[in-house]
Order: structure tokens, then C-alpha cells, then sequence
């Protein structure tokens, strides 16, 4: 789907296409990560929902619902915290995915 919003346009947007969405996303799981250190639970769930979003719109669905996930249980450190570690593996999984589409 991406290869084909970029065809008109040529393999460089799509690059940055996903270097934005990496860093965004890298970025997003840096501040959950802060935000349930700090039991900000509702910085925590915004930040959550923002990724599932951003997610959602590149077309990340194992993420995106990780993330829906995670803004349910941001009231219980546990299971947000093995979210939060589930969902950067998975982010490196998609960034590993995302950078064969766009050789």
C-alpha cells in the first residue's frame, strides 16, 4: 500500500515516509516509558493512543493494537510495562519489514 501511494511521487518520499513514522514511534515509546515511571497514567494512555494512530495510518496493525492495548491498562504498571516491552520488539520488527519495502 505505501509502495503504491509513493508511485507517483518516487522511492525517496517513501523513505521519509517511514523515517518519520520510526522516529515518531520511537519517540512515543520513550515517553510512555517515562510516563509510567512516573504513573502519569493519562500522559501514558494520550501517548498510547497517539501511536495507535500513527500506527494505524502506516498500516503497523500488530503495533496499533498493541498500543489500543495498552491505553486499557495504564492503571496497572505490569501489564503496561510487558506492553511497552512487547510493543518495542515490535516496532523493531516493523522497522526491519518497513525497510525491505523501501529498497
Amino acid at each position: 500500500m505505501l509502495r503504491d501511494l509513493c508511485s507517483d511521487t518516487g522511492p525517496e518520499v517513501l523513505r521519509e515516509m517511514i523515517d518519520s513514522w520510526e522516529t515518531e514511534a520511537r519517540r512515543y515509546l520513550a515517553t510512555a516509558r517515562e510516563a509510567l515511571s512516573a504513573a502519569e497514567h493519562q500522559k501514558l494512555k494520550t501517548t498510547a493512543h497517539s501511536l495507535k494512530g500513527s500506527c494505524g495510518n502506516m498500516g503497523i496493525v500488530r503495533l496499533a493494537e498493541l498500543s489500543r492495548l495498552l491505553e486499557g491498562v495504564v492503571a496497572v504498571p505490569a501489564e503496561a510495562a510487558a506492553l511497552l516491552s512487547e510493543m518495542e520488539e515490535e516496532l523493531l520488527r516493523a522497522s526491519e519489514q518497513l525497510a525491505k519495502i523501501s529498497v
